[in-house]
């Protein structure tokens, strides 16, 4: 028979003086933040796994201290660099097969770590007052610059 999820259990830990929630509860966050690869599929068959019912379950999920650490370990999970990872892995496997937005979006996130180059001109005239004869000449001046750089 299924057991009733409430919140008895909660006890204050010695060494920090925080809260920490009854095992079953840690339970169900550890499945709930595990993402698509958690084991069982669904919120009924890990109650039912667990010794509790569906609406005990769904208790659980909308106590406020529950919810607390919910958010707090999703938005860790959600910046893990190893998740982060698979998402521009896959941004890219889709850009390399054709996909055109996925390409956009992968040259937009690559574009923070590309350096920037700024065109200087010796000058006080901006660019921006350039024609495009003299920006042309200046850019090749660049790229010549650059590449004579590159053999160093």
């Amino acid at each position: 028979m299924a057991q009733n999820g409430g919140g008895k259990g909660w006890h204050t830990d010695d060494e920090t003086g925080e809260k920490t929630m009854p095992p079953k509860w840690h339970a169900l966050l550890e499945w709930l933040v595990a993402g698509p690869e958690r084991e069982p599929a669904t919120q009924k068959e890990w109650g039912e796994q667990n010794g509790l019912h569906d609406s005990s379950v769904r208790r659980i999920k909308r106590d406020p201290r529950f919810i607390r650490e919910w958010d707090r370990r999703s938005a860790e999970w959600n910046v893990h660099p190893e998740r982060t990872q698979r998402v521009i892995d896959s941004l890219w496997s889709a850009a390399a097969g054709g996909d055109v937005k996925a390409a956009a979006l992968y040259l937009q996130y690559t574009e923070k770590f590309t350096p920037k180059r700024h065109l200087i001109l010796d000058s006080d005239r901006a660019v921006s007052g350039l024609s495009d004869v003299e920006l042309a000449a200046e850019m090749e001046e660049l790229v010549a610059q650059i590449r004579g750089s590159d053999g160093d």
